[in-house]
């Protein structure tokens, strides 16, 4: 009887294992990557930028809005920087028009762009 049971276990899994692969549900999962490279430019301003961490408001498969960050050089006065954006953004299928504003700490001003990515 003693070498019966690990037989008799084994019987027993076997056949759960198999009930239990004829009920599994097909699950499908998708991974997908989102980005944006967009130019902006403002009163003797310009800026590269690439899209960040957004929000989105999906109105359907073509229409996007959203708010986001935006990592960007920019070109001031002449001179060359890096600062975090924030924007809204409005998606029409491939297009972004977005409106970065940037704030500078030295002076406490906003400054204001438009563009597209």
């Amino acid at each position: 009887m003693r070498i019966l049971i690990p037989y008799i276990f084994l019987l027993i899994a076997s056949q759960v294992s198999a009930q239990s692969d004829e009920k599994q549900i097909k699950k499908t999962s998708q991974v997908s990557l989102e980005g944006m490279l967009g130019i902006s430019v403002g009163n003797d301003f310009y800026a590269v930028n690439v899209g960040g961490p957004l929000l989105f408001l999906v109105v359907n498969e073509n229409v996007k809005f959203g708010v986001g960050a935006l990592p960007s050089i920019y070109l001031l006065n002449g001179k060359l920087g890096a600062r975090l954006g924030v924007s809204p953004r409005i998606d029409f299928k491939n297009i972004a028009l977005i409106a970065p504003f940037y704030h500078r700490d030295t002076t406490g001003e906003w400054i204001w762009s438009v563009g597209m990515g």
